[in-house]
């Protein structure tokens, strides 16, 4: 409820925050490149980005009854597609250091992400607004929601006279929380209308769990661990043109810690002949007892993998004068369990020496459309702070009506500036090629 009350998003992308680029040590986030302008860049914990991305809206699912606002499952059920995807991503930075080289920067970082993934049928909420009453298959039913936090370091090196860019960011995963719908699970029950019996069939029908059942146990250094990389390169082809392609959180993690794996067994075509209400007790027990004899649930220890969402920015940059560039960028992201469509954005910056802001049209994503972000980073004195959304239109409208929740924001601290040092020379050598 929390992640759809927030908004029904377009797009989870941050072509917005990626155009803030070296400016923002945060960026490293979906670009692990970061040639820095300061000697020192420090992020502090007020650093904190959200990406929802939904074809439902909190108002699908709440309407108005008089005064009071009631769930209408039946309203829900009306509204929702074929395939319904409700996914959130959710980056807390607690610690970056980046410190600059002569040939680019080494960056020390430690982050919490949460990321939630659904994808849901029509089938799924028709079950959910009638219940048991007609028959019903649930096979496109896909879900997993991770929690885990990552400490790691990150190294930027330029070659051949700074053309082309090397970025690569090696992260310790730790899981905090974990559940997932096994891949392929299929759920029927079809009702014979003349005597209402239930023909049931399952096959893989697990749910695979880690600290769901032991909240208060919750540890950011606990035993559930895993290995993420991220990979970037930029290449400039001239002193007009670049292209850059990032890769971002490949990995996974090895669930061991406080497991709990519910399963059914696989049956296909059993059949379901209910109770004797005359001669039963507990009839709650006896539901329970019956079901269990069909479908042999049980609950299980069992360690197992999960991987991490992965994502590919590739962008081509045009610095049209020193302080005006443009940057077209495809965006698409590896989710194991949704299944999500690319994003397209065409952005423009005005990059100055201590700030930059920009505008970026983006469409595409699941739901497509079109939507108009915005990004600033400026800096006052030592200080930084920047912000990033993805589409404007959300600012000041309902929350129950949103259309995009996709932004962020913080606060860093910048030493040592060092952007000029070099500024003179590229200067002239670009008057000379543009005369040549």
């Amino acid at each position: 409820m929390l992640f759809i009350a927030i908004g029904n998003t377009k797009a989870q992308n941050n072509l917005s925050f990626y155009n803030l680029g070296d400016y923002v040590i945060q960026t490293q986030d979906v670009s692990p490149i970061f040639i820095p302008k300061y000697k020192v860049s420090f992020g502090t914990p007020l650093n904190l980005g959200l990406d929802l991305n939904s074809t439902v809206k909190l108002n699908d699912l709440l309407v108005e009854s008089g005064s009071n606002l009631k769930f209408d499952f039946d309203n829900l059920n009306a509204v929702a597609e074929d395939i319904n995807v409700l996914s959130t991503n959710i980056v807390a930075n607690i610690f970056t250091l980046g410190i600059k080289t002569k040939k680019g920067s080494i960056t020390l970082f430690a982050n919490a992400k949460s990321n939630l993934a659904w994808e849901f049928s029509k089938e799924f909420t028709g079950v959910a607004a009638n219940g048991f009453d007609a028959s019903f298959a649930l096979s496109r039913e896909k879900i997993g929601f991770t929690s885990h936090s990552e400490i790691g370091i990150g190294i930027t090196r330029t070659f051949f006279n700074d053309k082309l860019s090397v970025g690569v960011r090696l992260k310790s995963l730790i899981g905090i929380m974990h559940a997932e719908l096994e891949d392929n699970a299929q759920f029927s029950v079809d009702i014979n209308p003349a005597n209402f019996l239930w023909t049931v069939s399952a096959q893989n029908a697990i749910i695979n769990t880690s600290g769901v059942s032991d909240t208060e146990n919750l540890s950011f250094f606990g035993s559930n661990s895993g290995f993420g990389m991220d990979l970037g390169f930029d290449y400039k082809l001239n002193n007009k043109f670049s292209f850059e392609l990032s890769i971002n959180d490949l990995g996974s993690i090895n669930w061991e810690e406080n497991i709990t794996n519910y399963r059914l067994q696989d049956v296909n075509g059993v059949v379901y002949n209910g109770f004797d209400f005359q001669n039963s007790g507990n009839v709650q027990d006896e539901i329970e007892d019956a079901l269990n004899d069909i479908l042999g649930a049980e609950e299980i220890t069992e360690a197992f993998d999960s991987k991490i969402s992965s994502r590919t920015f590739f962008s081509a940059k045009y610095k049209m004068s020193k302080k005006n560039v443009l940057r077209a960028t495809y965006f698409s992201e590896n989710n194991p369990y949704v299944d999500t469509k690319p994003s397209f954005g065409l952005g423009y910056n005005r990059e100055l020496n201590k700030a930059t802001y920009g505008v970026v049209a983006g469409t595409g994503g699941n739901n497509g459309g079109f939507r108009f972000g915005a990004n600033l980073a400026v800096q006052l004195s030592f200080l930084q702070l920047y912000a990033a959304i993805e589409d404007v239109s959300s600012i000041g409208g309902k929350v129950e009506e949103s259309n995009a929740a996709n932004f962020r924001f913080g606060l860093n601290f910048l030493f040592g500036y060092k952007g000029k040092s070099k500024e003179p020379e590229i200067e002239e050598k670009e008057l000379l090629e543009d005369k040549k």
